[in-house]
């Protein structure tokens, strides 16, 4: 039976929504040093904030389960969702205005969904407009869904209607199959050919050692010591991001179609690039059998989750590289982009999660994995494409008003777990694409964190200058 406050609103059911394998995971992933917390900022110029938006923030959650659950163990120790309180916007002025690195105005009260909300959502006017920050536990879901949440909640800001009205059993029957890999069993007997491609890659995952972005032995002394992120209660990301013009944008997609890859593709090889070089100097202390993975949050969602409410629906792939591969940059790209073809045609984004619900039924179940002190990643690369694109909120120009106001930036990016420095996401919006790095204040000092969104940028063009000197190479001989 569902939990409804009104015809337009719906709840978690009252007998609970099992956790899946993932959601359980990102749960006991979850430390107060690393939080695992997914962040997003939304920075608005030209005008106020609409006076509904308060009202609107709490409409809009009646609409999405997840976002007002909490978690209950029952007597066999599997986690259920059940319905909890509905959390509340806070608002605030500062006089200061919040743009670019100044990311806050004060630590972030920490996410438990076993005691608590899952979500923080604050709106502050500042001298340079105003901002929507943005806080939600990734065990409820997952970076898609919160940009779906915050259309939804701006639409109703601004009195226009969301695309696709759902239904509350539409919507509730994409909840209870979020977690699924095939639509029926016939369905998946028919993919596991292909699934069983990626066994050699879970071999891997669990034989390899890990390559981890550490403090330089010179920058020893200048690292913290574990307080950055503040007392237990509270966290404070560490965050810096870059943005690439349109002209910039442009030239990355030429680049892509002239090497026959994703932007992706390049993306993923530049940090790859960028790390290696970081690593590899003689001041490094790197095992030289460690290899730099890559993990690349990866989503499942389909034609037919239109009707999904905010959750997750996303699984992690892994890419392995050795520092060394760097100096062949084209091999090292087109490398990526043979893997991520793979890993698209057989399906091997289902792995991970396949993986989990496998491991969930050993002894000691998914504490085993978050228990373990071997990193998982050196770094997590999550590109979540062209955001906003065809919303209602976009002018002609693809520009993302509210009212008279206009979304001058944004940004999300994923959490990072002990081991993993970096995290860092990317999207395009409005012919813009950002960049953002969360860092390990634990690992990597601000000052040098500073430097890593135009190192690995940088990357980006020297991809190009070589691609360019490539192709007037070939027009030479052809041209004799």
């Amino acid at each position: 039976m569902l939990v409804q406050g009104t015809k337009d609103s719906f709840r978690c059911p009252s007998v609970g929504l099992p956790l899946t394998a993932f959601e359980e995971h990102m749960l006991l992933d979850d430390r107060p040093s690393h939080p695992m917390v997914i962040v997003a900022r939304f920075d608005f110029v030209d005008d106020a904030p609409p006076a509904t938006l308060a009202e609107t923030f709490h409409t809009t959650l009646l609409q999405e389960p997840l976002l007002t659950a909490r978690v209950k163990r029952d007597r066999l120790g599997r986690p259920r969702w059940l319905p909890g309180a509905i959390p509340q916007l806070k608002q605030s002025r500062i006089e200061h205005g919040l743009t670019g690195n100044a990311q806050w105005t004060g630590p972030l009260p920490r996410l438990d969904p076993e005691s608590g909300r899952v979500i923080h959502a604050e709106a502050i006017q500042h001298s340079a407009g105003w901002s929507i920050l943005l806080a939600v536990h990734h065990a409820a879901c997952d970076g898609l869904g919160l940009i779906g949440f915050v259309e939804r909640w701006l639409l109703a800001a601004d009195g226009k209607a969301v695309r696709r009205p759902r239904q509350v059993s539409d919507a509730m029957a994409a909840l209870a199959s979020r977690g699924r890999v095939a639509a029926s069993w016939n369905q998946f007997i028919r993919m596991l050919p292909g699934l069983a491609k990626g066994l050699e890659g879970v071999g891997n995952f669990v034989s390899r050692n890990v390559i981890r972005i550490d403090p330089l032995r010179a920058e020893l002394p200048a690292v913290g010591g574990g307080t950055a992120r503040g007392a237990a209660d509270t966290w404070l990301p560490c965050i810096h991001s870059a943005t690439l013009n349109a002209d910039e944008v442009h030239a990355l997609d030429q680049l892509a179609k002239a090497e026959c890859v994703m932007v992706n593709d390049l993306l993923v090889a530049a940090l790859m690039a960028a790390i290696g070089d970081h690593v590899d100097v003689p001041a490094a202390v790197v095992d030289p059998k460690a290899w730099i993975r890559i993990g690349i949050p990866m989503s499942l969602r389909t034609k037919s989750d239109f009707a999904l409410p905010a959750a997750n629906r996303v699984s992690m792939i892994f890419l392995d590289r050795r520092p060394g591969d760097r100096h062949d940059r084209g091999q090292l790209i087109r490398s990526v982009h043979d893997e991520m073809e793979l890993i698209r045609s057989h399906a091997l984004g289902h792995i991970f999660p396949l993986s989990l619900e496998a491991g969930r039924m050993l002894p000691g179940g998914l504490r085993r994995t978050p228990d373990s002190p071997k990193p998982q990643c050196t770094a997590v690369l999550s590109n979540l494409g062209r955001c906003f694109q065809r919303s209602p909120l976009a002018d002609g120009q693809g520009r993302i008003r509210i009212g008279q106001g206009r979304l001058a930036d944004w940004w999300i990016v994923p959490p990072i777990r002990p081991g993993t420095a970096l995290a860092v996401a990317t999207h395009e919006t409005a012919g813009r694409r950002t960049v953002t790095f969360q860092f390990d204040s634990e690992r990597i000092c601000a000052a040098a964190a500073a430097a890593w969104p135009a190192r690995m940028l940088d990357q980006v063009g020297i991809f190009s200058a070589t691609a360019t000197a490539g192709t007037l190479q070939q027009e030479q001989a052809g041209a004799s």
